[in-house]
């Protein structure tokens, strides 16, 4: 449990002697020299949780996840994600016009700040969302999209080869694939789908529409092969994870196995509040840290703007350069 703390804390001295922030550092040590300009990864905010944890049948949607144009500020993005989450309950609430959407029940907050809705099928929370941007007039599929973590892996009944997508309603890999394919039609401002099937599925169910990017979570198997369809990764801190790997030439190829069609290290990851410098450092393009609720969440949002803020002021901030969006 203390290796990657340990880790860091032996990369902040490194930094703290050198006299530069830990971004600087680790960037100076992946590349050997410290970059003209840096950019701020775009973050990944989570607005509601369906999956298998949540009080509802459905189990297939574990996050639903807000994107932000590339080139928007992170403060400009999280007051818009802000007003985005106090005004997705308000269906709820309606008495007049009843929707479908209105029929969601959201209950708790999780830990990592994500409001939790008890849904039967998958078009609901994504049909509440639609309706909150309609609402709100932001420009869902122009100016923010949407991603789906489908952590199917962890919906698997190995017995019968198919997953849980509701509860008691499961689905062949065939019949999943059309799950996603109609999603991804009916709702266009879903670019990114994160493990829609378990790691050792054929690659034939890798091939979901083609407008949508698959994402895959290597966290625990960074050394296992490139699956085939896939254009990105996610990778989590992990209590065992250290700086080393993620800076060496190893570990930079680790990480960018899924470059693919020009891809330019399109990854994500989740890290926590002292571990976001790395994100920065390494100059990843997408960063996921959650929901937008409770002060341990907020503060990691509030330290990326506040780099951010620190690169701008320096005239260090360059632009992401992504072709996700």
């Amino acid at each position: 449990m203390a290796v990657g703390s340990v880790s860091l804390a032996v990369a902040k001295s490194g930094a703290k002697i050198k006299g530069m922030p830990l971004y600087k550092y680790i960037s100076a040590l992946k590349n050997q020299k410290e970059p003209a300009h840096f950019h701020v990864p775009v973050p990944w905010i989570t607005l509601l949780s369906c999956g298998k944890k949540s009080p509802g049948k459905l189990c297939l949607l574990e996050e639903i996840i807000l994107i932000s144009k590339v080139g928007h500020p992170v403060k400009q993005v999280l007051i818009c994600s802000t007003i985005l989450c106090l005004f997705c309950p308000l269906p709820t609430a309606v008495t007049v016009g009843l929707c479908e959407c209105s029929k969601i029940t959201l209950s708790s907050v999780s830990h990592n700040g994500v409001l939790t809705a008890s849904c039967e099928r998958p078009d609901q929370p994504l049909d509440l969302i639609t309706n909150a941007c309609t609402n709100l007039k932001v420009p869902l599929g122009v100016d923010v999209f949407l991603a789906l973590n489908c952590a199917a892996p962890k919906l698997v009944d190995y017995s019968k080869g198919k997953y849980e997508v509701a509860t008691g309603g499961l689905k062949s890999p065939d019949e999943l694939i059309e799950v996603y394919n109609n999603l991804i039609s009916k709702y266009p401002a879903v670019v990114a789908v994160i493990d829609p099937f378990r790691r050792e599925v054929s690659s034939k169910h890798l091939k979901i529409g083609i407008s949508c990017s698959l994402l895959s979570d290597i966290t625990h198997k960074a050394q296992a092969p490139a699956l085939p369809g896939v254009h990105g990764y996610v990778f989590r801190h992990a209590n065992e994870t250290t700086v080393t790997p993620l800076v060496t030439p190893l570990g930079t190829s680790v990480l960018e196995n899924g470059r693919t069609d020009g891809w330019m290290e399109n990854l994500c990851t989740s890290l926590k509040l002292s571990l976001l410098p790395q994100a920065v450092g390494l100059g990843l393009d997408y960063v996921k840290l959650g929901g937008l609720g409770g002060a341990e969440t907020m503060a990691k949002y509030n330290r990326l703007i506040s780099i951010e803020e620190e690169l701008a002021q320096q005239g260090l901030l360059g632009r992401c350069f992504s072709v996700l969006l």
